[in-house]
């Protein structure tokens, strides 16, 4: 079973171009490869986090509440993709999301697939409650519950 990494420190970059975030569940492989990635996904592969991203995602900081908020959002990154609210696919096939529900915002994590199935950590950014709900009606995104002993549970069909 994929477990999460714990929480990212970016200090990890003084001494590492790139590190390994953690893997996918295999519910969310399945689920991935059946709504459109047509099994790309493999399981146990990991997610690389590059350097460079870390700038990238720093330039969304103003996105967010507080600089408090994103410097949380941040170190949970690899827990936001273990453990999502909801989880989405591109139109373009391209990356997948893992959204967890704060009191403010949605937090999107997207992660990057490569046609041969790796998969690369691009950004984390806020979402409005309007965007999700595109995204739901849309069939790009997909709320996720969570039964007793954790596992999730993806809810296919969101009645507003």
């Amino acid at each position: 079973m994929a477990s999460s990494m714990g929480e990212i420190d970016k200090n990890i970059f003084e001494t590492h171009n790139c590190i390994n975030i953690g893997v996918i569940r295999t519910e969310f492989v399945d689920f991935f490869n059946s709504h459109g990635l047509n099994n790309v996904l493999k399981y146990n592969t990991p997610i690389v986090f590059w350097e460079d991203r870390v700038k990238h995602t720093d330039e969304h900081k103003d996105d967010f509440m507080s600089d408090i908020m994103y410097q949380m959002c941040f170190k949970e990154i690899p827990d936001i993709i273990y453990r999502p609210d909801y989880i989405g696919i591109h139109p373009k096939k391209k990356s997948i999301s893992f959204i967890r529900d704060y009191t403010s915002n949605h937090i999107n994590v997207a992660i990057r697939v490569t046609i041969s199935g790796g998969l690369a950590y691009r950004t984390m950014y806020p979402l409005m409650d309007a965007t999700l709900t595109h995204y739901i009606d849309t069939k790009h995104a997909w709320k996720v519950e969570y039964n007793g002993d954790g596992t999730p549970i993806i809810i296919d069909k969101i009645e507003n």
